[in-house]
């Protein structure tokens, strides 16, 4: 086996208890990940409330794999944890640049799949709805 071949992606039958091999992203790869999930996020990627985690490696043009271990390893989260984070903080935004916008729109302009399931990250994130955050944050 060459040395490429060796670093490929580790998969482990769930029947299997033969300890995992531990694999680190090293700071180059950790850099271009990064860079590459930064310009994602600028170009609005998360609109999109069809993107999965392959969609998402695809269009990355990143592994699965790494991607699942740079979300661990890196950010100490996973893909879905990461994407709510990121269209929570996008409906955050949006609320205060376009206090008209009704839930629907925002909801929709972030990528979230409908109005409920906004809501729900609100109550999950914030601890209330976004009606009730966005009368918040004019007070503040």
């Amino acid at each position: 086996m060459g040395g490429a071949e060796e670093n490929s992606d580790i998969r482990q039958d769930p029947a299997d208890d033969k300890p995992r091999q531990l694999q680190i992203i090293s700071d180059e790869r950790r850099n271009f990940i990064q860079q590459s999930l930064d310009a994602w996020c600028e170009n609005q990627g998360y609109k999109d409330c069809n993107v999965n985690m392959l969609t998402f490696s695809h269009t990355l043009c990143i592994s699965k794999n790494e991607l699942s271990l740079f979300f661990d390893q890196c950010l100490h989260s996973n893909f879905r944890i990461w994407l709510s984070e990121i269209r929570f903080n996008a409906a955050k935004k949006m609320m205060l640049e376009y206090p008209d916008y009704s839930n629907d729109i925002i909801s929709a302009e972030c990528g979230f799949s409908c109005r409920t399931h906004l809501y729900r990250i609100f109550k999950n994130k914030a601890g209330c709805s976004p009606t009730e955050w966005r009368k918040s944050a004019k007070k503040e």
